[in-house]
This record gives C-alpha cells, structure tokens and sequence, in this order.
C-alpha cells in the first residue's frame, strides 16, 4: 500500500482518508433491493484477471433480472495490454498522474464517477492502494460492495477473501451475495 509512498506521504493520506471515512454513511442490507438496481459502477484494477468475463456476467445478470439501464466502469492503473475491448461500457482508466500528491483521485472523469449516485458499487480492485481506497470511500453510489478490509467503514457489504485471494472465487462470492439479496 506505501510501496510508492514516502511515510510522510502515507500518514497524510491515512489522516485525509479517515477523514473521509468519518462521513461515509452506510446503508442497511435491509434497505438494498436488486430488483431496484439501475446503475452500477464497477472499480477495478491491473491484477483483476478475467474482469471481462465478470463485466459480461453482471451485466447479464442484472439487465435480465432487474433492467439495469447502465454500467460504468473505474480502472486504475491497468496497463496497455490489459485494457479491455469496447463493449458499450463506459470505461474510465487513470493512472498514478490523475492523483495528488497523497494519492486522491483528482482527474475531473474520475471525479464525475465518483459523484455518480450508482445503486451498486462494486470494488473488484485486488490492492488496497489510496487510489482505491480513495475512490470507494469518496463514491456517492447508494451501496457499496467490496473485499474484506480491517478497519474499513466505507463498504456496506464485503466478502472475506483471506482465506482465498483467488479473483475469480471474489467474483462468485459477490455473485452469489448479490443473488441471496435478490431473493
């Protein structure tokens, strides 16, 4: 997570990032309704192996079962050969220079995602760096999905992968939740 950060760095972005944390208001389990999902916004990042597979698999699910009328997609640092083909997602990559110097996202696309009030949220990204965290705490979207994090308040729903860090088993436990709320 500070691999590229200085220590001073990294305690600045830890201080503005508890900040934001602060005011993160959670929803209720209860209160999510898949078959009121309209938008999704899906995070990701360069080690999300397969994550046009998982793309095609949600968006096939949800637009059958709930209509879905959009996705749009956040990538952080995904190399040139791991772009993804147009599919008629909106796709939105940044790198390390759409950032300040602590690691928030400060690229206006980004910035125009993150205030995009999305029904669901899910964070697909492998790393736990600033820019992910960033990015997931500063979202408006009204549900947030992600992987297992210590000491993290900004998701409303996360799936425990310690014990498998395999990304395609993250993307069938999601999957699977996201139906068990279904019913």
């Amino acid at each position: 997570m500070s691999d590229n950060f200085g220590n001073t760095r990294t305690k600045i972005a830890q201080y503005f990032y508890n900040r934001i944390q602060k005011n993160v208001k959670q929803a209720k389990i209860d209160d999510f309704v898949f078959d009121n999902v309209k938008s999704i916004g899906i995070i990701f990042d360069d080690n999300n192996i397969g994550i046009n597979e998982f793309i095609e698999t949600i968006s096939k699910e949800f637009r059958n079962k709930s209509g879905v009328i959009s996705i749009f997609v956040l990538a952080y640092n995904v190399s040139e050969e791991n772009k993804l083909e147009p599919s008629g997602i909106p796709i939105i990559y940044f790198t390390n220079k759409d950032l300040n110097w602590y690691g928030k996202p400060k690229f206006k696309d980004v910035i125009n995602y993150l205030e995009t009030p999305f029904d669901l949220l899910i964070n697909l990204a492998c790393n736990s760096a600033w820019p992910i965290k960033f990015s997931t705490a500063l979202s408006t979207s009204k549900f947030k999905v992600g992987r297992f994090e210590e000491n993290n308040d900004v998701y409303d729903f996360m799936v425990d992968t310690r014990n498998n860090s395999d990304i395609k088993k993250l993307y069938a436990m999601i999957l699977e939740y996201l139906r068990i709320f279904n019913k």
